[in-house]
């Protein structure tokens, strides 16, 4: 399992994909507002979410998604 990313990260990850908040917010099936308190540090991303983002963004060390 990874870690839970910084705020910035999921900002960054999020904007590399050219997805909108509410975009990347259904990617990993939670509401928007969840993923604005991630972005905004007023939450920590959990890891199993943050690792189903990267899992499906094609960017997981072991596992390469075709988006």
């Amino acid at each position: 399992m990874i870690a839970s990313p910084t705020p910035q990260k999921v900002k960054t990850v999020r904007t590399s994909l050219g997805y909108t908040q509410k975009e990347a917010a259904e990617m990993v099936h939670v509401t928007l507002r969840a993923w604005q308190l991630w972005e905004a540090g007023q939450r920590r991303m959990p890891s199993g979410l943050w690792e189903l983002c990267v899992i499906k963004a094609g960017l997981h060390p072991l596992y390469k998604a075709n988006r």
